[in-house]
C-alpha cells in the first residue's frame, strides 16, 4: 500500500477514516419513548468487555425456627443466625422477646439466649415459625464485640456489541422516485435511519431479557438483562394472575423492593399496563418531564396510588410486565456509544455500520424487582 502525504492545511474531509461519528447525543433524543433504558439511563464508561456488578444488603430483619423451641430451651437454632449480634433483640412467633448472649455459631446456626426478655413470657416455639430482629441493646461499656457486615457479592456482566450493517446498491441510490419518510433525501439515508433504530431497538430489549454469555472462541459477549439480573424479587407467577389488583401490584414490586432496603421511583411497564392503570381507575396522568430535541415531549406518566412514582411505558417490554427500579443504582456501561462507521463505495454499492457496545449495570438488585405472568387485571 502507497504512503500519501498531505501538504498545507488538513482538512476534517481528509482524516474521515480517523473520527468517528457518534451519533448517541441524537439517537437518544429520537428513541426516547421507544427505548427509555438505552436513552434515559445515565451513561459511564467502561474500559474491559467484562466488569462486576456488586450486591449489599442491610441486616436480615427475619428469619425462621429450624429446629422445635421449647420454653424452657436457652439456645435456639435458626435457619439464618448470621446477622445477627450479642444483645440483639428477636421476637419469637408467639410474641416472646429473647436476648442473644453469645455470637451465633455461623455453622449450625445455633443461638443462645436470654428468655423473656422485655416482660415477656417465655413460650414454644415451632419448626418455620417467622423470628424478628426488633434492635441490638448494649450496656453502655462493651469491648471486643464482634462486628457483623454482609458480604458483598459480585455478578459478571459482559458488554455487548451491536452492529448494523447498512448496505445501498448505486442503481437504488440513484432512484428519484425512491419514497421516504420526511426529512430523509435518499435511499441510503432512509436505510441508515431504519438500521439505527434496529440498533436501538436490540439494545433496549436485550437490556431487558439478555441472559448473558461470556466472550469464548464458540461465542460472542452477550450482556445480561433485567430479567436474568433481578433474581431477588423476581416474580413470575404472581399471586391473583387472572385478576390482578393494584395491592397486587405493590406488594410484588414495591414493598419486596423496600423490604430489602431499596426506594423505588420509577416504574417501567409494558404498553397493556397502561390499560390496566384504566381498568383499577387510576388511569395515568402525564407529567411534564419536557421535550426532546425534535419537539417532542418525554413520556412520563403517574398515578396516585403509587405516590409519585414515575411511570414510564416501555414498548418493547412484553404484555403484563412491570419493572421497579431504583434509578440511582441502575445506568448504562458504554465502551463504544452507538456511532456511524462508513465504509464507503464499493464497486456498485454504498456501505457502512452502525456500531455501539456495552451493557446494563445494576447495583444492589434486591433493591429492584420484576413482575410478569399476570393474564388479566381487576379493579376488585
Amino acid at each position: 500500500m502507497s504512503i500519501n502525504f498531505l501538504q498545507g492545511i488538513q482538512r476534517a474531509s481528509d482524516h474521515q477514516s480517523q473520527i468517528r461519528n457518534d451519533v448517541h447525543v441524537v439517537a437518544t433524543n429520537w428513541f426516547v419513548n421507544r427505548c427509555p433504558l438505552a436513552t434515559r439511563l445515565p451513561r459511564l464508561p467502561v474500559g474491559s468487555t467484562t466488569f462486576t456488578l456488586v450486591n449489599r444488603a442491610f441486616r436480615r430483619r427475619t428469619t425462621a425456627v429450624a429446629a422445635a423451641v421449647a420454653a424452657g430451651d436457652a439456645q435456639i437454632t435458626l435457619e439464618n443466625a448470621s446477622s445477627f449480634m450479642v444483645g440483639d433483640v428477636l421476637e419469637l412467633p408467639s410474641g416472646e422477646r429473647v436476648e442473644v448472649l453469645a455470637d451465633p455459631n455461623v455453622s449450625t446456626h445455633v443461638v443462645q439466649v436470654r428468655r423473656g426478655a422485655e416482660g415477656t413470657t417465655a413460650a414454644a416455639a415451632a419448626i418455620g415459625g417467622t423470628v424478628r430482629l426488633i434492635g441490638n441493646s448494649r450496656t453502655g461499656g462493651e469491648v471486643n464485640q464482634s462486628a457483623v457486615a454482609l458480604q458483598p457479592t459480585g455478578t459478571i456482566q459482559y458488554c455487548q456489541t451491536f452492529q448494523h450493517p447498512v448496505q445501498v446498491a448505486g442503481s437504488l441510490q440513484s432512484s428519484l422516485g425512491y419514497q421516504t419518510s420526511p426529512g430523509i433525501q435518499t435511499p441510503f439515508d432512509q436505510h441508515k435511519m431504519d438500521a439505527l433504530q434496529n440498533l436501538l431497538d436490540d439494545m433496549e430489549v436485550s437490556a431487558y431479557y439478555g441472559l448473558g454469555e461470556s466472550p469464548t472462541v464458540a461465542g460472542r459477549p452477550k450482556q445480561r438483562g433485567l430479567r436474568s439480573l433481578l433474581s431477588s424479587n423476581k416474580v413470575t407467577a404472581p399471586t391473583n394472575a387472572g385478576a390482578y389488583k393494584p395491592s397486587d401490584l405493590i406488594r410484588d414490586t414495591l414493598e419486596r423492593c423496600r423490604a430489602n432496603g431499596g426506594s423505588p421511583d420509577v416504574l417501567l411497564v409494558s404498553s397493556n399496563f397502561m390499560t390496566g392503570l384504566a381498568v383499577w381507575g387510576h388511569a395515568a396522568q402525564r407529567i411534564d418531564a419536557g421535550m426532546n430535541v425534535f419537539g417532542v415531549p418525554i413520556d412520563v406518566f403517574e398515578a396516585p396510588f403509587l405516590g409519585g412514582l414515575s411511570i414510564i411505558e416501555a414498548p418493547l417490554l412484553r404484555p403484563f410486565t412491570a419493572v421497579a427500579l431504583t434509578s440511582t443504582e441502575v445506568r448504562l456501561r458504554m465502551k463504544r456509544n452507538e456511532y456511524w462507521n462508513p465504509r464507503g463505495s464499493r464497486g456498485d454499492a454504498l456501505e457502512g455500520d452502525w456500531i455501539a457496545e456495552g451493557a446494563l449495570e445494576v447495583e444492589n438488585e434486591s433493591h429492584h424487582a420484576w413482575l410478569e405472568g399476570i393474564t388479566a387485571f381487576s379493579a376488585t
